[in-house]
C-alpha cells in the first residue's frame, strides 16, 4: 500500500512535534512494508513557487521521497491565505504522479485547505489527523494575543477577526464584512475536509471534542478515531523520590521551548507568591526563540533560584539536570492535544504538577502521579508548590502511583499498526463523491494576487509590522 503523508513541514528543514511525528510514522510504515511518500510545505520561498524533491535516508528501511511545495506569496501562513490555487493544482499533479492508495493529511497551513477534497477528485480516500487547534482558530493556538490567555470562544467573525488583527500583518484594505465572509468560507472548507475524511484522528478525546465545539459542529458528524501518539522512549527513572531533608530545597523541573504559550512566566509568578521562595529551585530547559520573552523571564526570575539550562535533546533528558528533580511542572496556557512532555516525565519517574485542561486532565488522574491546578491560577499553582514542600511523603506517594510508562505511551509499532488498520478501512470505503469547482481556483488566485498588490502599497506601520 502506498500512503501519501501531507504536513506543513518536514525535517530537517522544520522540526517540531507534528513534523517529528510524521517522520516517525513514515519510517514506521516503511519498516512495516508499506510505501510512504511525504508532501510537505516549506518556508523556503526565495526561488518562487515551485516543487522540490529530496530523499529522507535517516531510517532503517528504504529512503522516503519527500516532495516539498514552496509557496512564494507573502505571509502565506496568514489565516486569509489558507487557500492556494497554485498549491491545489500542484497537489493534484503529485497525486497523479504518485498514485497513492490513501492520503493522510496532518496539516493544511503553508499548503491549502482543500487537500482532502483534491484527493477525492483524484479518487483517493483520505484520513486526517488533528494535531493542534489551527482548524478552529485564526491565530493557531487559541491563545489571545492581547493577554496570553486561552480562548474558549467558538470560531466566528466576532470576536475572532479583531483578535487575529493583532497579529501582523493587518489588512486595512479588507472590510470587516469581507473578512467575515472569508472566515466563514475558511471554516466551511475545513469542515468539509473533516467530513470527507474516512477517519478523523485525534490523540485524545478531549482534543477532538474541543475542536468540534470550537468549530460549532457536533462531534457525531465526524468519523472520529482516538489514536494515542506512539513513541519509543529510552528514558529511565531518575533517583530522587523523597522530599529533601530540612534545609534543602524542593527542586522542580520544566522543559520545552520557552514560548509564552508554555507558561514559564506563570511558574515564576507562582514561585514569587510563596512565603519563602528560597526553599524552591526551578530548572528550565529549552530554546528561547523569543528574545523579548526571554528577557521577561529573567526579570521575573530575579531574586528566585532559577536555572536556565538552554536547549536539550530528548534522548539525553535522562542525564540532563532538568530531570534530576523532585517533580515536573507545567505552566502551559494551551489546550494541549497530547503532551509529549508528559510521556517523558512519566518515563523518568517524575510526579507532575499540571493545569487541569485538555489532554493533561484526560491522561492523568489527580493523586495518581499528578497534582492539578486551575489553568491560569498562579495562586493555585503556588499552593501546590507549598504542598510539595510541607507534606513530607507527598512526592514519594505521587511517584509510587505513576502509571507505567509502557502503558502510558504506546510504542511506535502499535501506533503504526493502528494506522495501517485505518488505511485499510479508508481504502475499503473508497473516495467520497465530490465535484470540481473551477471558479473557486480563479477566485482564490485573484484574491491572492490582490493581497500582494495591496501589501506593496502599505507602509510597515499600516500593516502593524515592527
Amino acid at each position: 500500500m502506498k500512503v501519501l503523508l501531507v504536513a506543513h513541514g518536514y525535517p530537517p528543514e522544520l522540526v517540531g512535534g507534528t513534523e517529528n511525528t510524521v517522520r516517525a510514522l513514515a519510517h514506521g510504515l516503511a519498516a512495516a512494508g508499506l510505501e510512504p511518500v511525504v508532501v510537505a510545505g516549506s518556508l523556503r520561498h526565495e526561488q518562487g513557487f515551485r516543487r522540490s524533491l529530496e530523499l529522507d535516508e535517516g531510517g532503517p528501511g528504504k529512503p522516503i521521497r519527500v516532495h516539498r511545495i514552496h509557496r512564494a506569496d507573502l505571509f502565506f501562513d496568514h489565516w486569509q491565505k489558507s487557500a492556494s490555487a497554485r498549491v491545489s493544482r500542484a497537489f493534484g499533479e503529485l497525486l497523479r504522479e504518485e498514485r497513492p492508495d490513501v492520503v493522510h493529511v496532518h496539516h493544511w497551513i503553508r499548503l491549502t485547505r482543500d487537500l482532502v477534497h483534491r484527493a477525492a477528485l483524484e479518487g483517493v480516500p483520505a484520513v486526517v489527523t488533528l494535531h493542534d487547534l489551527w482548524t478552529s482558530c485564526l491565530v493557531i493556538f487559541r491563545v489571545r494575543p492581547q493577554d496570553g490567555e486561552f480562548c474558549q470562544a467558538r470560531l466566528a467573525p466576532s470576536p475572532c477577526i479583531a483578535c487575529a488583527a493583532q497579529v501582523p500583518p493587518s489588512t486595512p484594505w479588507i472590510s470587516f464584512e469581507s473578512q467575515g465572509v472569508a472566515l466563514l468560507e475558511r471554516t466551511a472548507d475545513l469542515v468539509r475536509e473533516l467530513e470527507l475524511a474516512r477517519a478523523v484522528v485525534a490523540p485524545t478525546f478531549a482534543h477532538a471534542v474541543a475542536l468540534a465545539r470550537f468549530l460549532g459542529i457536533p462531534a457525531s458528524r465526524l468519523a472520529l478515531e482516538v489514536l494515542p501518539l506512539g513513541r519509543d522512549l529510552a528514558l529511565a527513572p531518575r533517583p530522587r523520590a523523597h522530599l529533601p531533608p530540612p534545609g534543602e530545597k524542593l527542586v522542580l523541573g520544566a522543559w520545552g521551548h520557552l514560548f509564552r504559550l508554555k507558561g514559564a512566566d506563570r511558574m515564576l509568578r507562582a514561585l514569587a507568591r510563596l512565603p519563602d521562595p528560597s526553599r524552591v529551585e526551578l530548572r528550565l530547559a529549552g530554546g528561547e526563540p523569543d528574545e523579548a520573552y526571554a528577557r521577561e523571564l529573567r526579570s521575573l526570575a530575579h531574586g528566585l533560584d532559577v536555572k536556565f539550562l538552554g536547549p536539550y535533546d530528548v534522548a539525553e533528558l535522562g542525564t540532563n539536570p532538568v530531570s534530576d528533580v523532585h517533580a515536573f511542572v507545567s505552566g502551559t496556557l494551551a489546550h494541549e492535544s497530547w503532551g509529549l512532555v508528559l510521556d517523558e516525565a512519566v518515563a523518568l519517574g517524575l510526579p507532575l504538577v499540571l493545569p487541569r485542561s485538555g489532554s493533561y486532565a484526560e491522561r492523568l488522574i489527580e493523586g495518581q502521579g499528578a497534582l492539578f491546578y486551575e489553568p491560569g491560577s498562579d495562586a493555585e499553582l503556588a499552593a501546590l508548590f507549598a504542598r510539595l514542600m510541607d507534606e513530607p511523603d507527598l512526592v514519594e506517594r505521587l511517584r509510587a502511583r505513576l502509571p507505567e510508562s509502557r502503558r502510558f505511551t504506546p510504542t511506535m509499532a502499535d501506533y503504526v499498526r493502528r494506522h495501517v488498520a485505518l488505511y485499510d478501512r479508508a481504502l475499503a470505503a473508497g473516495a467520497p463523491a465530490v465535484r470540481t469547482v473551477p471558479e473557486r481556483e480563479r477566485i482564490w488566485q485573484a484574491t491572492e494576487d490582490a493581497w500582494g498588490r495591496e501589501l506593496q502599497k502599505r507602509t510597515g506601520e499600516e500593516l502593524g509590522l515592527p
